[in-house]
């Protein structure tokens, strides 16, 4: 195997000169180069495009030369970064458990109306930081959860064949009043600067099985969720 700093690197020409030194540094592209060299015979790696998101670093697509075992792996990678959500379990008096999910527009889905957990990447921090800062953003900073009361419920990647992402599954237990839980639905949120029209919806937690068109992230939450407690 080749150490890690004497990996060839090159750039497609689309890519700005002076934003390269941004791309070598990026802590989801260091984390991704070291994780492949340790264990793929790594032989150069081609930048083809990146997408940034102002001064950050957003998507990095690669072509990788790299080997296993003697042969050739595909080696076109979309490196992103890691993510969490959270699947928030609301308990009011007299309802049953309830559940938060964000409606907003999915491009590369084709869907302008995507139900889904609260959920962001892991942009510095931790990862139960960036959960409870993702909660902030698209639910609101009335919703208050101790960082302890969040349960790791696994980690899983969700396309693995052409993606870096790791997604960290949490959820949360909350009691809560009705006068709350009515202020919460139907609550715009989300991070202007980043182009972010979420919605709020509160549904019956029991009925996210049959929303309809939604992610791998909520649906693998909610029955992970389920087991547990049946468990």
């Amino acid at each position: 195997m080749v150490p890690v700093d004497q990996i060839p690197i090159a750039f497609s020409a689309g890519v700005p000169e002076d934003r390269q030194g941004d791309v070598l540094a990026a802590a989801h592209f260091r984390r991704w180069l070291e994780q492949a060299a340790a264990r793929f015979d790594l032989r150069r790696v081609v930048v083809r495009d990146v997408v940034f998101f102002g001064v950050r670093v957003g998507f990095i697509l690669v072509d990788a030369d790299a080997w296993h075992e003697g042969r050739k792996v595909p080696g076109a990678a979309l490196l992103r970064g890691d993510a969490v959500s959270v699947l928030v379990v609301l308990h009011c008096p007299g309802h049953a458990a309830r559940t938060i999910l964000t409606c907003e527009p999915r491009l590369p889905a084709a869907c302008p109306d995507l139900l889904a957990l609260p959920a962001g990447m892991v942009d510095g921090g931790n990862l139960v930081s960036t959960a409870l800062r993702e909660l902030a953003e698209e639910v609101g900073p009335d919703l208050v959860v101790p960082a302890e009361r969040l349960m790791e419920l696994t980690t899983v990647w969700p396309s693995p064949g052409g993606c870096d992402e790791a997604i960290t599954l949490y959820a949360v237990d909350l009691d809560i009043d009705e006068a709350t839980m009515r202020a919460l639905d139907g609550r715009r949120t989300g991070n202007a600067a980043e182009h972010e029209p979420i919605r709020l919806h509160v549904i019956e937690l029991d009925d996210i099985p049959r929303i309809g068109r939604t992610d791998a992230k909520t649906l693998l939450s909610y029955h992970l969720y389920r087991a547990g407690k049946s468990a």
